[in-house]
């Protein structure tokens, strides 16, 4: 029976817990920080924790922790991250990443920094704190340009501008504000455009060792404001003309960056000249369910990453076989809000059970809560999770919900 110390145990990483409780592990709670925005705390399972603190002191947190006597402690937010990284370093604890690469880890700048390093030439980029430092990167920047905070998550504070007066809109909506992982945004983080397709590629690491759980396309909106959002995320089959390049692209990326265990979660343009890494997270898929893993790929990175821990030598074996074979294609769409508005789901999801790919919905907004228009992933009030063999049932059960959504389905009328 396994002690397990988890560190900001919310998104995806809710349910990895929820996998490690079943596998019969004893586990205590960290909350990184007790400024953490309620988002996180959404459907968090407090029962499945033997205790839970909220760290404040390194010395009290260790203490903590070597009471109980965790053999392994993973991060299962962003914002867990780091805290992850010098538990782990303080402790010596064998499930972990390499330390001198941590800030490489979570700094977007320093991340590809360290790519170009070692030759893997990501976007051209800077950091830049004043507008006339901007004005002056413009003058031989090609538009569009990309904007986002040094340190955030998801889709949080990107912008693609393509006009001075969108990089000014953007820089003033950024700098100095407060991002999704409550830090303050005291530099804005400047970047070349790419033009390609974005994808996710998932890995779980044990000591090196890979099994590859997820290649996933994203179709993404540009919102009137320049906000970036989600619109699908499409899983891809192992046979995809892209996939092994792609896979072997993160691989070095991993490799460069210290990613010796646990989940990673890249994401990565493949351009014209090859793939290109945007980011890349050393945590899991936020958007990923158990549920439809076990029905698309039959595993996942969730309850892969549960297994790497509990039982290396079953993770062993599955790695012997690193590419999942897809027994059902799936998109998970993302709702986008176009209005501030009352939030229902009842009349959404009665129309949703009648699309025949339609599997789960997820909601983000309690029953007839406000909501905002949605502007990132952050405030997007809900997911859809459809499941099918056949795509083209996808493209029509999608077409039906954003049909809905102009209806102002969800909205109390």
């Amino acid at each position: 029976m396994k002690k397990i110390a988890i560190v900001d145990g919310f998104s995806s990483g809710k349910f990895i817990a929820k996998e490690l409780h079943n596998m019969q592990c004893k586990l205590i709670h960290i909350s990184s920080s007790d400024k953490l925005d309620s988002y996180y705390y959404n459907s968090f399972d407090y029962s499945i924790y033997q205790e839970n603190i909220i760290h404040s002191d390194l010395s009290h947190t260790l203490d903590f922790i070597s009471k109980f006597g965790a053999e392994c402690i993973i991060a299962g937010a962003e914002s867990g991250v780091l805290l992850a990284d010098k538990l782990n370093h303080t402790l010596n604890l064998a499930y972990s990443n390499e330390y001198a690469k941590t800030h490489a880890r979570r700094n977007k700048f320093i991340m590809l920094e360290v790519l170009r390093e070692h030759g893997l030439w990501p976007a051209k980029q800077c950091i830049l704190s004043r507008w006339d430092e901007i004005l002056t990167w413009l003058e031989d920047q090609p538009y569009p340009v990309v904007l986002k905070p040094i340190d955030s998550a998801g889709s949080d504070g990107v912008f693609i501008c393509h006009s001075q007066d969108e990089v000014r809109h953007a820089f003033s909506t950024l700098s100095n504000k407060v991002n999704k992982l409550n830090l303050i945004n005291k530099t804005i983080l400047c970047q070349e455009f790419l033009h390609g397709t974005e994808y996710v590629v998932n890995f779980v690491s044990l000591g090196g060792h890979i099994l590859v759980s997820e290649v996933v396309k994203y179709h993404k909106k540009r919102l009137a404001s320049g906000n970036i959002v989600y619109d699908i995320d499409e899983l891809i089959d192992y046979s995809a003309p892209e996939f092994n390049q792609l896979v072997n692209y993160v691989k070095k990326v991993c490799q460069c960056l210290g990613i010796q265990h646990g989940p990673s979660h890249a994401e990565v343009m493949l351009t014209a000249s090859g793939p290109c890494l945007v980011e890349i997270a050393a945590r899991s898929d936020g958007i990923l369910r158990p549920d439809v893993s076990y029905l698309t790929t039959g595993i996942g990175q969730i309850l892969a990453s549960a297994v790497s821990i509990v039982a290396p030598d079953k993770f062993a074996r599955l790695v012997e076989k690193p590419f999942y074979h897809l027994k059902n294609h799936t998109f998970n769409v993302g709702l986008i809000n176009d209005k501030e508005a009352v939030f229902t789901s009842s009349k959404l999801l009665v129309q949703l059970k009648q699309l025949a790919s339609f599997h789960r919905a997820e909601f983000y907004v309690d029953e007839l809560k406000s909501i905002q228009q949605t502007t990132d992933v952050f405030s997007q009030p809900g997911t859809i999770y459809l499941i099918s063999k056949d795509k083209a049932q996808l493209w029509k059960d999608y077409a039906a919900i954003r049909h809905l959504e102009n209806t102002g389905i969800y909205h109390v009328t």
